[in-house]
């Protein structure tokens, strides 16, 4: 599990360098914070598990408390878009990018060219769908509605609906957290005798 933390901090470090030289948090704010939050919180364990003597009984613990709060933030993220995401403007769809979870299950995150106050924007939305809707659904090339953030434009959504994955995510979400928030009180004993 180490490696595994160690691998996270050198690609959220990377994610978080290419957000910084882009100045993307300009254009995604919360999306961003995120991306940063990760890359701290596991830079932060790796540290510990490499200088600090009992940093190996902290690693499942605080790992599990910086997953859960990713998972936290990225519902939070959702609940923002829909929020936020109020102008209904056309898009025209140009594909989408595949991301891979346990499994070999896939979802689909789709791309839209839009212009949206003479700028013109070609983004990922907020929402991933699964492959078999996508296909359904969807057509490249061709025109939907979707709805913009007027303060960030960048971020955008395609449907105007909270998904039971979103509900699924939040649940492991405080799952992780209050798992590794126990798993921490219960190593305190043993961290200062």
């Amino acid at each position: 599990m180490t490696t595994l933390v160690h691998i996270l901090m050198i690609l959220f470090g990377f994610i978080t360098f290419v957000i910084v030289k882009n100045k993307r948090y300009k254009d995604v704010p919360f999306i961003s914070f995120i991306m940063i939050f990760s890359f701290v919180g596991f830079g932060i364990i790796s540290v510990l598990t490499i200088f600090v003597s009992f940093g190996k009984l902290l690693l499942f613990p605080l790992a599990c408390i910086v997953f859960g709060l990713i998972f936290i933030f990225m519902l939070i993220n959702d609940v923002y878009a829909l929020v936020r995401c109020k102008e209904k403007i056309n898009g025209v769809y140009c594909g989408y990018n595949t991301y891979y979870g346990g499994n070999a299950v896939s979802t689909q995150a789709p791309v839209f060219e839009y212009t949206y106050q003479g700028r013109i924007y070609k983004e990922q939305t907020a929402q991933n769908i699964s492959y078999k809707q996508l296909i359904k659904k969807m057509r490249e090339g061709e025109t939907y509605p979707i709805y913009v953030d007027p303060k960030h434009p960048a971020v955008f959504i395609f449907q105007k609906k909270i998904k039971l994955s979103f509900i699924v995510i939040v649940f492991l979400g405080i799952l992780f957290l209050s798992g590794g928030i126990v798993t921490l009180f219960e190593a305190l004993p043993y961290l200062f005798r």
